[in-house]
């Protein structure tokens, strides 16, 4: 028998893959269980693990209340009140408030009532405004010891907050004092040169005042003195004046006297020259007899030198000479007037007034240290945010699911076909084995992505999980991985004989596979050289590129280079599935 022509082959090639991927379908539809595997099953688990690790993951998966903590308030301070406020703003936390410090151990330890027993001892209030270190006291259950960790992260960011708001208010204060005892030191500092400057004009207006009062006193001085040299001086002249003319008076009279006694003299004189004319007649008269007349009292005579007219009395000439001396004594020399410093007014001394050191602005109170977290837009999430646990959880099983149906889609049927014969029925119709393995890949590749869109609607619908800056996005990788899954699947079915044997071993595989590769918890858990064994696996690349999108909410970019890779390891396991198959199933 001839063959076909060329086009007729293509075309029959071509029916036999639709063909292929029709019974796929067919097969699906009709398959209650593996429909749900590959839908139900799935969110059933995620549900599972997403509410069981949501305490390990925090963020928006922990209910309200889910953590209960015992208190017991032995400060009753500002302090206290606000640890208190800031764990009721908590809606993880619920407050268990206790008596006693053994009612908080036995809450924690013994009933189980509480995951944490916080004490806060007496003069917490009181330390830390006085700039001490305090500390509160925990009562734990080392078998929580997830929930105890967190809790004491969240106990540990409420305890930073609140040094951090004591610092600022402290710093604040202290910064306002030091703002207000600068302007008060400036103020001083003006002050003081103020009052020395007005000190020194002070200083000046006196010296001026002294100096115009020293005027005055001498003008004064001096006029008071010229006004009693003139009144002595009239009085003086006036006396004088009587003396100098009593004085004429008495030298007068006594001038009159002298010339009656010089006149009284010249007379006298005269009759001593008469007298002895007389006498010397009355000798002559007498004759003989005048031996007998006795001499005539002798009559003095006059000083030889006495010049009676030489004298002459001027009385006023010493006195003259005692009027000159007198008005003399009387002239006022300059008055050099020195007034001592004045006791009601003494002098203000020079006040020497240091300048004030400038404060350095940048002497403060050491601030906190603290952080907080922010997403790629540069809102904050907050300290120890943590992330919601299903965009872990529902990427990480929907890729663990993907892996198990496509072992039962690919694995298990081509074993199934090939126990019952389908694939020598498919042969006999002239249909190539590649037709019936890349039909079966196309329409397992198209389950593998409609199960993962499927899954991450109801991951958003029912945990809310997120779908990143670019949702469309995440349909590469998922795309990516449907392809990869859908290739090792035919892997597995060239390797295993028997469906027995493929069951146990494909289940393995695609566990381990699973959890080296993140799909159940970060693979930042994982020992380094784990993390480097997990690079040789498609899950790792699916799980960084979902989780570059979904929880660290990177562009779209991010998801290329993962997805890349997974192509390229479908590409790898389809040519060696397809080998494979051939020898297995040729």
């Amino acid at each position: 028998m001839p063959p076909p022509p060329d086009g007729l082959l293509e075309a029959m090639m071509l029916r036999a893959v639709w063909l292929t991927i029709g019974k796929e379908f067919l097969l699906i539809r009709r398959d209650r269980v593996g429909l749900f595997m590959l839908l139900a099953a799935p969110i059933a688990v995620i549900a599972a693990a997403g509410f069981s690790l949501a305490k390990l993951y925090g963020g928006r998966t922990a209910p309200p209340g889910e953590y209960s903590v015992a208190i017991l308030d032995e400060d009753h301070g500002a302090v206290a009140r606000a640890i208190l406020d800031a764990i009721a703003h908590r809606p993880e936390l619920s407050v268990i408030h206790s008596s006693s410090r053994l009612d908080a151990q036995q809450t924690v330890r013994e009933q189980k009532l509480a995951v944490v027993g916080i004490v806060i001892p007496p003069g917490t209030t009181n330390a830390i405004e006085h700039g001490h270190g305090v500390r509160l006291i925990l009562y734990t259950d080392p078998v929580k010891y997830l929930q105890t960790t967190k809790i004491e992260l969240t106990l540990s960011e409420l305890c930073r907050k609140i040094s951090a708001g004591a610092s600022a208010e402290a710093r604040m204060r202290a910064a306002e004092q030091t703002r207000s005892l600068t302007r008060q030191l400036e103020q001083a500092r003006e002050s003081a040169e103020q009052a020395r400057a007005e000190a020194a004009r002070f200083g000046a207006s006196a010296a001026a005042s002294r100096a115009a009062l020293a005027a005055r006193i001498r003008a004064q001085l001096e006029t008071a003195l010229a006004n009693a040299r003139d009144q002595t001086k009239a009085a003086l002249d006036a006396e004088l004046n009587r003396i100098q003319r009593k004085i004429d008076a008495d030298a007068a009279a006594q001038q009159a006297k002298l010339d009656e006694l010089k006149d009284y003299l010249k007379r006298l004189e005269i009759a001593h020259g008469q007298f002895e004319t007389w006498f010397g007649q009355l000798r002559q008269l007498a004759g003989s007899h005048a031996a007998d007349i006795p001499p005539p009292p002798a009559i003095p005579t006059l000083p030889a030198d006495l010049d009676l007219g030489a004298i002459k009395l001027e009385p006023g000439a010493d006195f003259k000479d005692a009027r000159a001396k007198l008005e003399s004594a009387l002239t006022i020399t300059p008055i050099d007037l020195n007034l001592p410093e004045l006791p009601v007014m003494p002098k203000i001394p020079a006040v020497n007034i240091p300048v004030l050191p400038r404060i350095d602005s940048s002497l403060a109170i050491p601030g906190t240290l603290g952080y907080t977290e922010v997403d790629l837009t540069g809102r904050e999430i907050g300290a120890v945010a943590g992330f919601n646990a299903f965009d872990l959880q529902v990427p990480g099983f929907a890729v663990t699911f993907l892996l198990i149906g496509m072992l039962m889609g690919v694995s298990l049927a081509l074993i199934d076909e090939h126990d019952w014969g389908t694939l020598e029925r498919l042969r006999s119709a002239s249909a190539p084995l590649w037709t019936t393995l890349t039909g079966k890949l196309l329409a397992r590749f198209v389950v593998g992505f409609i199960q993962m869109a499927v899954l991450f609607a109801a991951g958003y619908a029912l945990f809310g999980i997120s779908l990143g800056r670019t949702p469309a996005a995440l349909m590469i990788p998922a795309a990516a991985i449907a392809f990869a899954g859908a290739a090792f699947g035919l892997v597995v079915a060239g390797v295993g004989r028997t469906r027995d044997a493929i069951l146990p071993v494909g289940a393995i595989v695609i566990m381990t596979m699973a959890a080296i590769g993140g799909c159940w918890w970060p693979i930042d858990l994982e020992p380094v050289w784990m993390q480097q064994v997990a690079l040789a696996l498609p899950t790792t690349w699916a799980m960084r590129a979902f989780n570059d999108l979904m929880i660290r909410n990177l562009a779209a970019s991010s998801a290329l280079v993962p997805a890349a890779v997974n192509f390229g390891f479908g590409i790898i396991y389809t040519v060696a599935g397809v080998a494979i198959a051939r020898r297995r199933f040729g």
